[in-house]
């Protein structure tokens, strides 16, 4: 009996445990650029001169904490992700379903449709992971000039429905359509995505 009652606990735990990892509850705090790691300073200080709306933020999903600079540059709207160290993450920018290359759009359609009754868009990004292989700032620099040295990934936020309740996710995609991940959003870690 108190075998059972063990084995009952600890899958309990860890089924919630599982459950929690897939839960975004993201907070952004803004804050001032002397408060990010210095190596991340140093970076940013590097990108070009006609960036506008620099915001600065720093970010806690759980106990992962990160830092992040906002910024429009010719148009588009990009953020670079730090590590609580400062070391270079990865570089968002917004887009539109449309400009998703044909074949992983095609594919990516086909997904929600599968999965999903209805689907509404609510923010989508391209996202360049950034390997050591590579200097950050020429990783960021051949980001914003569009030569990129990696494929993206696609960041969608969508609500979706299921014949039995509606929920904001966020799904991520490879450069493909491939489905590799989703997580449902958190309301309060909702607040911030629409930049």
């Amino acid at each position: 009996m108190k075998l059972k009652l063990i084995f009952v606990i600890l899958l309990s735990s860890f089924i919630s445990q599982s459950l929690y990892s897939q839960i975004k509850n993201e907070k952004e705090e803004r804050i001032k650029i002397s408060e990010f790691p210095e190596v991340a300073q140093t970076i940013i200080k590097t990108l070009p001169k006609n960036c506008k709306r620099l915001k600065f933020y720093k970010e806690t999903d759980g106990d992962k904490k990160s830092y992040e600079v906002k910024f429009k540059y010719l148009k588009q709207y990009y953020s670079v992700e730090f590590s609580n160290q400062g070391l270079l993450e990865d570089i968002e920018v917004i887009t539109k379903f449309k400009s998703i290359e044909d074949s992983a759009r095609q594919q990516i359609a086909a997904y929600y449709k599968q999965f999903f009754k209805k689907h509404k868009f609510i923010k989508i990004q391209k996202q360049y992971v950034y390997t050591s292989g590579f200097n950050a700032n020429t990783f960021i620099d051949h980001t914003l000039k569009k030569s990129n040295i990696t494929s993206a990934n696609y960041e969608i936020i969508a609500e979706v429905r299921t014949d039995k309740k509606r929920s904001i996710k966020e799904f991520t995609f490879n450069n493909k359509g491939e489905f590799l991940s989703s997580r449902i959003l958190n309301p309060t870690s909702y607040e911030h995505v629409l930049y």
